[in-house]
């Protein structure tokens, strides 16, 4: 930069001198080549800046400015998002973590499977202060357990002002979880507007009314079919309160939304800035004041990408999550402990999680800075390209009828079915790595041991009205496949046939040891061998039945063929080879398969699992 005028300096750099000087970085490697496409296709594109990419917002636009990416308020989190840890009300030891959870930190408790009855409530929160720490009731309550707490804050206070808990009313995401209600979807939406109208004359800090998008990304749904389901669902219950005759500006604390926070950063912080935008124009076309009817935004971290291999890897995801959703500025956060996918965390997961939120909070001081993002020609753009995305998907929707109406009709399960095959591909194929999962797998941790989650025994209540959405981890099928090596007897070993020096193999053998141990088969590596008769020697005396060839083009053209008939002849069952079957077109027939960058694992690993076990 010029040292007089640094400024001017950086102004004048237009699209073409930053296109040069990254291609420059890339040793001319086409730039267009890092452009990505999410699930929605948003294309992601590698360089960003303002004479590209400014017309995507308003320059002058300030944090609650009319668009509201920048945030409900001009003020922000400056006093810090609400810290919500999540605990199961059927855990015998329920009341001392979150007597735990609050001593230490946490500003309030979201309760899963709250009894119905007072006395059992009030033995649960006992110790706690409901009118300062506030104990949510999870999404998909029902009106009994609804009763239970207020009868419960009745007997703490007459003072109805002091409460401010969310009761979590959510018919919708139940019948979309189970599959089951008692009554109809418009019966139960109903009998909620009730006690909404009942609560709000009552207790007029309290949130009757849950937005639950974690239902629809548990499911596999993309950021925008996330983003679209919940903004149907509001105006679901915008219209069902508007017909009870609460007026549009009314609605502020009658619903709270809850979305996802995933291992993608500036997704899910786009994803939180344009569910505002999207939010202001749902009320605004309902004839409302935007700046009057603000709604909360609880941010939850992705339980979809939490793993029960390497957990210990789950705390880098969580930490990614939580840090992107304040700087998307949600109002609540909930972050899940590194061992939730092996059932009931330990004291120590939910010390992690609970510190994680005070750590990004206080120490950090990320809910000081008002829109953190805000400027970043990225995330402007990419909110703006996902707000646009995501009203599609929402007027979709409408024009069935609502989500309601899609998801008793099949569409909607039809669609989340679609969007989950192609991330089960991307897994599948590595382009969606699962660090200490599918990538870079320890064969040899200790595997977590807890106490199993709690049944709840309501979830087939009434009649099936639809067919429930699966729960989706992405790391399933790869700790299936862990599982059945750990329930054989006889433990599946790979033998890599390296041929040449370390540097002729190393790469491939590599990549191979990462590939098959993802999906628990224990590799023999070795140095490499100067010829096919060594190979083989040290293959028969490795007492294995499946070998896996790796090494440079040039050796493979000279070895590969004869060394894989050897290997075959001397009780290889499977032989592979660590390369690209287009480059061994004429060579296919020799082989049972390749392993290479982007090919399927779990197409690769299958008929090893069938041999072997």
């Amino acid at each position: 930069m010029a040292r007089d005028d640094p400024q001017s300096d950086l102004e004048d750099r237009d699209y073409e001198s930053w296109e040069a000087a990254a291609s420059a970085a890339l040793k001319g490697k086409d730039l267009a080549g890092l452009t990505t496409r999410t699930f929605d296709g948003i294309e992601r594109i590698p360089l960003y800046t303002r004479q590209r990419n400014r017309t995507t917002r308003n320059e002058d636009d300030l944090p609650g400015g009319i668009a509201f990416a920048r945030g409900s308020r001009a003020s922000g989190n400056v006093l810090g998002w609400e810290i919500r840890q999540s605990h199961f009300a059927m855990r015998h030891d329920v009341n001392a973590h979150i007597l735990s959870d609050l001593e230490n930190g946490a500003t309030a408790i979201a309760l899963k499977g709250a009894p119905d009855e007072i006395g059992a409530l009030d033995s649960i929160v006992q110790g706690v202060h409901l009118d300062l720490a506030p104990i949510h009731l999870s999404p998909g309550s029902s009106l009994e357990q609804v009763a239970a707490l207020l009868g419960v804050c009745e007997i703490q206070s007459k003072d109805p002002d002091l409460f401010c808990n969310n009761l979590g009313l959510d018919p919708l995401g139940r019948l979309a979880r189970t599959g089951h209600s008692v009554l109809t979807l418009d019966q139960e939406v109903g009998r909620c507007v009730e006690m909404t109208a009942q609560v709000a004359s009552n207790y007029p800090h309290m949130t009757p009314i849950s937005i639950d998008g974690s239902v629809w990304a548990g499911a596999g749904a993309s950021d925008s079919q996330e983003l679209g389901a919940v903004l149907s669902a509001g105006v679901l219950w915008v219209r069902a309160l508007l017909e009870s005759g609460f007026s549009i500006d009314e609605l502020p604390n009658k619903m709270e939304i809850t979305l996802t926070a995933g291992p993608d950063q500036f997704m899910t912080t786009a994803k939180i800035r344009a569910a505002r935008v999207c939010w202001a124009q749902v009320i605004a076309a309902c004839g409302g004041t935007p700046s009057k009817a603000p709604v909360a935004i609880h941010a939850e971290t992705l339980q979809a990408m939490m793993t029960k291999t390497d957990s210990w890897v789950n705390m880098l995801r969580t930490t990614a999550a939580c840090f992107a959703a304040a700087v998307g500025g949600a109002d609540a956060i909930t972050v899940a402990p590194f061992d939730s996918a092996s059932g009931l965390s330990d004291d120590t997961g939910l010390r992690l999680a609970r510190n994680t939120q005070l750590i990004l909070q206080e120490e950090t001081k990320l809910s000081s800075v008002i829109d953190p993002a805000g400027g970043s020609w990225y995330v402007e753009e990419l909110t703006d390209q996902l707000a646009h995305s995501a009203w599609k998907v929402f007027q979709d929707l409408e024009s069935q009828g609502g989500l309601g109406s899609a998801l008793l009709a099949g569409r909607w399960q039809e669609a989340l079915s679609k969007t989950r095959s192609e991330r089960l591909k991307a897994i599948a194929h590595r382009s969606t790595p699962l660090t200490g999962t599918s990538e870079f797998p320890n064969l040899d941790e200790q595997k977590l041991e807890r106490e199993p989650l709690p049944e709840d025994l309501n979830l087939s209540e009434g009649e099936q009205r639809c067919e429930p959405l699966p729960l989706f981890r992405w790391s399933a099928l790869f700790e299936q496949m862990r599982d059945a090596v750990d329930a054989s007897p006889d433990k599946p070993v790979l033998f890599l046939a390296n041929l040449g020096d370390i540097a002729a193999h190393t790469a491939r053998s590599t990549f191979a040891m990462n590939l098959f141990e993802a999906g628990g088969i224990r590799v023999l590596n070795n140095d490499g061998f100067e010829n096919t008769v060594d190979c083989v020697e040290a293959f028969v005396a490795s007492n294995t039945r499946v070998a896996c060839i790796c090494s440079s083009d040039s050796n493979y053209s000279e070895l590969a063929i004869q060394t894989a008939h050897d290997l075959r002849s001397a009780g290889a069952e499977l032989v592979y080879l660590a390369g690209s079957p287009e480059a061994w077109a004429e060579a296919a027939t020799t082989f049972d398969g390749f392993i290479y960058l982007g090919c399927d694992v779990f197409e690769a690993l299958t008929p090893i699992h069938q041999t072997l076990n």
